[in-house]
This record gives structure tokens, sequence and C-alpha cells, in this order.
């Protein structure tokens, strides 16, 4: 049985969600960008509102008393625009020749967005995003030149969309990496019932039966609710078109207030767990991303492909296969609880150290483990010693290689030392009998420069002549 299954099983018993992790692996901004909102169904393109903002008591809300008309969208999403542009201006910094991720630009921090689900994040940053990137300020359907400046940075966050980023946190998403609850993980997009899973069990019901954050509408709301703000709309246009709006807002405004108010609780039992060690330095990535996009803004050149080449598709899958590798990775080190999981599938090995030997090269290490370790001799397992970094190579933090070697009648395990604690000098590295250690898959991190293949795999080459 695996950790999930057992968790969500004991979740199951329980009547609350439990545990999955014991750190926080994303980084919460102080002041973050909260966004919720609604679509029409079937047009993504034609949002009906909006509540956005940085305070929790007091959020901005739009509404298109007609989303079917394109000027008036435009002319409600400009308020949104220019909040938007507003709020990432304050971390936009001065051009500066460094361009490596420890430049000092990083302290002033970034900007984080802050949505429901995943489907939000992905109708805001990517659809709406290209949607709005493309408008033009001047010409023969002018629209206000917010717009595709807003269109741009959105852009700019849908590509940040990728395992290990801050700079966009679909909160069900973030929280079923930390808690497991009981429900299938499709329902686990209702935030509404995720969270009552989690920090109030006795409302789930209600919960249940709560209107969805978006983006697309609940059809009872929109067979009622919608339609009757669209025909107030219609008859006020006419007699007082500056009210004519407030039936779509207050429409909007009932319906995602609950949906507002579920992402600061979301925000609130994150921020309540210690965050992990290795979160700063994905979260200072992200600010130097963000920081190489406001020179290309402030240059002239956000580039961004209607449809990327074949290469950049394939570069781009290769990054998300090196992103979640190293967040995996990162997330098991810096947390225990997710540690116990891969001890609890064999393959990490948690145990402890009844003998050490230091006088043969290369040392030898016997560990009674407190689980079966089942894997063939020949396993290579790593050590990440409790300190933080070496005091003997500073700023190079110590990593232990092992090789299995064999297993005793009496179930112990044997390794031999193949990296990092050879010499003698080194030794101090090594764990000391009635240590308990935990022997993990995740080695030192591998760099590699990034080079183009001399062939696409034939995945992404063209199809020339008939052949793939």
């Amino acid at each position: 049985m695996s950790v999930d299954v057992y968790l969500g099983l004991s979740a199951i018993e329980r009547g609350r969600a439990v545990a999955r992790a014991a750190r926080r692996h994303v980084h919460l901004a102080a002041e973050p960008f909260v966004v919720v909102g609604y679509h029409l169904p079937g047009d993504p393109g034609a949002p009906i509102g909006l509540l956005y903002g940085t305070r929790r008591e007091q959020p901005t809300v739009i509404g298109v008393g007609e989303p079917r008309d394109p000027k008036l969208r435009f002319a409600q999403l400009a308020q949104f625009a220019m909040a938007l542009n507003g709020y990432v201006a304050q971390f936009v910094q001065p051009s500066a020749s460094s361009r490596r991720p420890q430049d000092t630009r990083v302290r002033m921090g970034g900007p984080q967005l802050i949505v429901a689900n995943q489907a939000t994040a992905q109708w805001l940053c990517d659809l709406m995003g290209r949607r709005l990137r493309y408008l033009r300020s001047e010409g023969d359907w002018p629209v206000h030149p917010s717009l595709p400046t807003a269109g741009a940075h959105l852009s700019f966050f849908a590509g940040q969309r990728v395992p290990g980023s801050s700079l966009v946190l679909p909160l069900t998403e973030v929280l079923a990496q930390h808690w497991t609850t009981g429900q299938l993980a499709a329902l686990n997009a209702n935030i509404a019932s995720q969270l009552a899973w989690i920090s109030d069990p006795d409302s789930l019901e209600e919960a249940e039966r709560a209107l969805p954050a978006g983006p697309v509408p609940d059809p009872e709301w929109e067979a009622l609710e919608l339609h009757d703000a669209i025909k107030a709309y219609g008859k006020l246009v006419e007699s007082r078109p500056a009210q004519a709006n407030r039936p779509m807002i207050q429409a909007i405004d009932e319906a995602l207030r609950p949906s507002w108010q579920a992402c600061w609780h979301a925000l609130d039992l994150l921020a309540d767990l210690p965050p992990a060690e290795r979160t700063r330095d994905r979260w200072s990535h992200d600010v130097h991303q963000w920081n190489r996009h406001t020179e290309r803004v402030s240059a002239g050149t956000a580039y961004f492909r209607k449809r990327p080449k074949q290469l950049q598709v394939f570069r781009y899958l290769t990054r998300l296969e090196r992103l979640t590798a190293d967040l995996n990775r990162e997330m098991a080190l810096d947390d225990p609880l997710i540690m116990a999981g891969y001890v609890a599938s064999g393959e990490a090995l948690s145990g402890d150290v009844v003998a050490v030997d230091l006088s043969g090269r290369p040392p030898r290490l016997q560990v009674r483990p407190h689980l079966p370790f089942l894997r063939p001799i020949g396993t290579d397992v790593f050590w990440h010693p409790p300190q933080a970094a070496d005091v003997r190579s500073p700023g190079r933090p110590p990593v232990v290689s092992l090789t299995m070697t064999g297993t005793t009648t009496d179930g112990d395990v044997t390794f031999n030392v193949t990296a990092g604690a050879i010499q003698k000098k080194l030794h101090h590295r090594l764990p000391r009998p009635g240590q308990q250690v935990v022997f993990s898959p995740f080695g030192p991190r591998d760099y590699h420069q990034d080079t183009l293949p001399a062939e696409l795999p034939w995945t992404h080459a063209d199809d020339q002549d008939g052949e793939r």
C-alpha cells in the first residue's frame, strides 16, 4: 500500500484531512495579489466578473453587465489591468548588468498571484494573457493602454507555472501537497470542501453545496442570478447608464465572496506551517525570472509566440522533467514526513548505525533498518549529514555516497562509502555508531550546461515526405 493511499484511508477513518507534509514547500509573499473570477460558459474570453486585490477585507469587485459586449468587457477589464500593473510595478527594479540569481535585486522580492484552483490559473494567466497582450491602444479598435501591458505580465506568469515556482499559486493544488483528504482527487478542485476536510469537517456537507470558485459559473447560478443581472443591465443602460453594472457587481460579489474568503483562509493555514529550507532558493530563482521579464518589457522585447517552435516545446518538456525531479528531491530532503513515504516504499532506508569501519579503504558502515530494505546489492544511496554546511569545505553542503554491499544474518545492511567521505580528513562526515540515519536515493544535484540536441526526437520532428 502506498503512503498516499494510507493517508487517504486515515483521513476517511478520522473524518478529517491528515498532514502530508510537515513543512511549507511554497513561498508566501507578504502582500500577494488574490484573484477569483467567473467567465461565460463556452466563452472563456468573456469574463463575467472578478474579485481581486491585496487586502482581505476590501477586495475590488468588477462586473460586466453584458458579458457578450466586447467594448464593455474591455472597459471593465481596464480597471483590473491598472490594479495588476500597479501591483507588479512595486517589484520592478532598475536594470543591472548582473543576471545571476544571487543578484541583490532578489532581496526586493517579486509579485505573487493567488488563485483558487488550477482552472482559474490557466484561464487567467494563459488564456486572458494571450487575449490581452495582442490588443493595441491605437488604431481602428483602440483599448486602454493598461490592457496589453497586463496581458504581457499574465503571459509571463503563465510561462512560470512550473514545479517549484511560487509566482502563481493555485491553492487547491498547494493544499493537496500539504494535506490529504478523504475525497477523490477530482473533488479537491473544490476549495470549499477541501478546506472543510482540513479545518472544519462538520461543515463538509454545506461546503459541497457551495458555489464553485470559478472560472466557470454554477449552472443554477447562471440560470437565475446571471440571467437576472443581465436583464437588469438591459433595463438600466438606457435610463441610468452609470448604475447599469450595479446588479451584476452585486451578483458577482455575493457569488465569489465565499471563494475570496476561502483563498485567504487557505493562506492562513499555509502560513502556520514552518517554511522548508530550500523554498527560499526557489523563490530567489522566481524573482530572478521576474527581473528578466521586466527588463524585456522595458526594452520592448517581451515577445510571446502564438505557437511555440518544436524545439522550444522539446526544451520546455525537458525543463519540466528536471524541475519535477528537483522539487521531489528538495521536498524529501527538507521534510521528514515526505521522506517517510520513500522509506515506507523501500526507496530510502531509515535505521540505526551499528558499526563504522574506518580501517579499510573505503570505509564501511553497518546499519540496522527500521523497515526491511529489499533493494539489490549495488544500490546507490546518499546521506546528507544534519549540518547545513561542511565547516572544512565552506559553502559546500556535504553529501556522502554509499553503495549497498549485502546483508548480514541479523538483517543488517552493509554499505561501502564511495564518495564524499573516503579520505581520512573527511571521516568526520560519517555517522557514529548508535546514530539514527536516513539514506535516500537523492544525491547531489547535477548541473549540466543547457545544450540543444543535434536532432529532434521523432515526437517533435516535422512530418516531411510522409515520414515522422
